[in-house]
């Protein structure tokens, strides 16, 4: 359907080129839009306004509020835009020696600060044998106790692939992880035959790029799926104290009952959360990871005054 110049459309960003953004139309047309000059720049997953000008190049009008905005962190604190309107952190690990706890609880404080849901996913299930798929059973409690949804899968597995298709059914989920993981594998495994693919589907403009390192999938059961370098190795940025209290759920009960206003829950006498550890409360494999980001944050608090 051929679009009329000047008049404001809803679109879609399903790509990102760097000085310019791929937009699906409601009719499912992919357009190559640009900005004006010093306008904010959309991050893939943006519902925005577009019209059409200078012949098939599109212009975006107005970014649309957000409901979430996934970030990275970067080296001296700052932090840039990934992804808009996530509902779902998807943490993917492999069995060891690739799973990493620390890791994990790094990227579930990012979904934790930046209020968007997490699951964790530990791909390869196939590699375990029944001894190793127990101990790893194991490790995946500490976090379906905290309320973090939890699902074993393989490729070579089905009934798994489809138990991680019907969890994430009609949300807008992005991967994150190490490398080795399977990111890759998975998004095909969950039909990326349906992928919005530049180039392919373009008839206005956007056919010239072919390749793409941000791209939003549409799944076949509905929702979609963001992938990209940038979104599956981004990081925790630096964080204070407080933002690491609200890092760890299960230590909310707790925080407020120590003797000390400003206990630290590290070594103070007559801490509450130090007590909950000693009782099984909270998961000294959890407590571990919060005992390195306050170091770490001590650490950064050090630097900045140096």
């Amino acid at each position: 359907m051929q679009k009329d110049n000047q008049t404001s459309q809803s679109g879609l960003i399903v790509s990102y080129f760097g000085n310019s953004v791929a937009v699906e139309a409601e009719d499912g047309q992919i357009f190559q839009c640009y900005l004006h000059r010093n306008q904010e720049l959309p991050v893939v997953g943006d519902k925005v306004t577009w019209t059409l000008e200078r012949g098939e190049q599109g212009i975006i009008t107005t970014i649309l509020p957000r409901h979430s905005l996934l970030v990275r962190g970067g080296p001296h604190g700052q932090t840039k835009p990934l992804a808009a309107n996530v509902d779902l952190i998807m943490i993917v690990m492999a069995p060891p020696p690739i799973f990493s706890s620390y890791l994990v609880d790094r990227y579930l404080a990012a979904a934790e600060l930046q209020h968007i849901s997490p699951m964790l996913v530990l791909n390869k299930k196939d590699l375990l044998q029944e001894a190793a798929l127990d101990e790893a059973k194991k490790a995946l409690a500490v976090y379906a106790d905290i309320g973090c949804p939890v699902v074993l899968t393989s490729i070579y597995m089905k009934d798994t692939i489809q138990t991680l298709a019907d969890m994430i059914k009609q949300k807008t989920a992005v991967l994150v992880g190490p490398s080795g993981v399977g990111k890759s594998s998975l998004i095909t495994a969950l039909g990326s035959e349906a992928a919005i693919r530049i180039g392919d589907v373009s008839t206005k403009g956007a056919g010239k790029h072919t390749t793409t390192a941000t791209r939003l999938y549409h799944l076949p059961q509905g929702g979609y799926l963001i992938d990209s370098p940038g979104v599956r190795e981004f990081n925790l940025w630096s964080i204070n104290k407080q933002e690491i209290f609200q890092c760890f759920r299960e230590f909310q009960p707790f925080l407020h009952q120590c003797q000390f206003r400003d206990c630290d829950h590290m070594s103070e006498p007559g801490c509450v959360v130090q007590a909950a550890v000693a009782d099984g409360k909270i998961h000294a494999e959890r407590y571990a990871s919060y005992q390195t980001f306050m170091k770490q944050a001590k650490n950064d608090k050090k630097k900045s005054h140096t």
